[in-house]
């Protein structure tokens, strides 16, 4: 190598290594093993700094983008019922009488001075089955010429919180015969609706109304007993009976897709699952050996423990009401908690 050659290389390595200490200062990209700054190994915590409950840990980024499962349809709106326009008939309840005036009523109805019209079927907290025909019947003094009724109810709560109120026509306005049958009683997403009826005279003008309470209770638990845990998968919701009453109704998630939450009635056996259909455990804080996640507030339905009813985490809080789980039932963590409470081991577990 010749002497000018040897004198540019050593000139050029002193020059690079003054600029070596400014160079120092740019910051290094962390190597995948940095546990605390590689994105790769966050663990994420919900809101209150429990790690994800379960099967979280087993979902795919591109699965948790996929589309919310959408809330089943209320039947009614399906039907084509529009949203109502009798607001007016609600607001109004100084029109509204009470159950006294119904001896009146039944003797002479044009006695009472003012007009009136009182519900006599149903009764007050009767109960009616989903996709079961009823009859109305109500008494109505003169000049009552025609009568419209409707329902309404307050939608299933989430953790506590209002999901807002839903109503629909029965009937438009039709000739007072005292009496409509409603062929068919749609799907409430609630345990118990009130009915009104609205009187009006020939010329349209409100004269009188009155309501009533009813108890929803879905075709598929018609004949479940009066105290256990009913689920039911075609609307994603979740029942806790005592005595006959709901005490709890929950928006649920059950098995999405091949994961498949089974049918179950005290009693009920699968191979793979063991029996089926109570609570043989409970558990505030259980852990999945399967998905190696916590389970918070975990009810065991079957005695192998591959099904539960537990919370499930913020993120999949948007997915309540649709299939989402791995074949457990997911609940908001608050009504999980609630129902965790009242619910002793050995409860009757009937999934639909």
């Amino acid at each position: 190598m010749s002497r000018a050659l040897t004198v540019v290389l050593t000139a050029l390595f002193l020059a690079g290594a003054a600029v070596a200490p400014q160079g120092s200062d740019v910051p290094v990209e962390p190597l995948p093993a940095d546990q605390e700054f590689h994105p790769a190994y966050t663990l994420q915590q919900d809101a209150i700094g429990t790690p994800e409950p379960e099967q979280a840990a087993t979902v795919s980024r591109a699965e948790e983008d996929l589309p919310v499962e959408p809330l089943p349809p209320d039947d009614p709106v399906a039907q084509g019922f529009e949203q109502p326009t009798w607001v007016g008939d609600i607001e109004d309840t100084s029109l509204a009488w009470t159950r006294p005036d119904l001896a009146l009523l039944r003797i002479e109805p044009d006695l009472l001075g003012e007009p009136r019209i009182v519900f006599i079927s149903p009764q007050p907290e009767e109960e009616w089955i989903e996709g079961a025909p009823v009859t109305l019947r109500w008494l109505a003094s003169r000049p009552i010429a025609q009568v419209r009724i409707y329902y309404y109810y307050d939608r299933c709560k989430l953790a506590g919180r209002s999901r807002g109120r839903f109503g629909a026509l029965i009937t438009p306005m039709t000739p007072n015969e005292r009496q409509f049958r409603w062929a068919v009683v749609p799907w409430m997403d609630s345990p118990a609706f009130r009915i009104r009826i609205a009187g009006y005279d020939a010329d349209s003008n409100l004269l009188a109304s009155d309501e009533i309470g009813v108890r929803f209770r879905p075709k598929e638990l018609a004949n479940i007993p009066s105290t256990c845990i009913a689920i039911l998968k075609r609307k994603q919701r979740l029942y806790y009976y005592v005595e006959g009453h709901v005490k709890r109704m929950h928006l649920v998630s059950t098995g999405r897709g091949w994961y498949c939450t089974p049918n179950m009635r005290p009693g009920s056996y699968d191979r793979r699952r063991g029996a089926m259909g109570k609570v043989f455990r409970k558990d505030p804080c259980a852990w999945s050996r399967a998905y190696h996640c916590p389970m918070p507030y975990w009810l065991q339905i079957t005695s192998t423990g591959s099904h539960g009813i537990h919370a499930t985490s913020p993120r999949f809080y948007r997915r309540l009401g649709g299939p989402a789980s791995h074949g457990c039932v997911r609940q908001h963590r608050a009504d999980a908690k609630v129902l965790y409470q009242m619910v002793p081991v050995g409860m009757p577990v009937y999934i639909f």
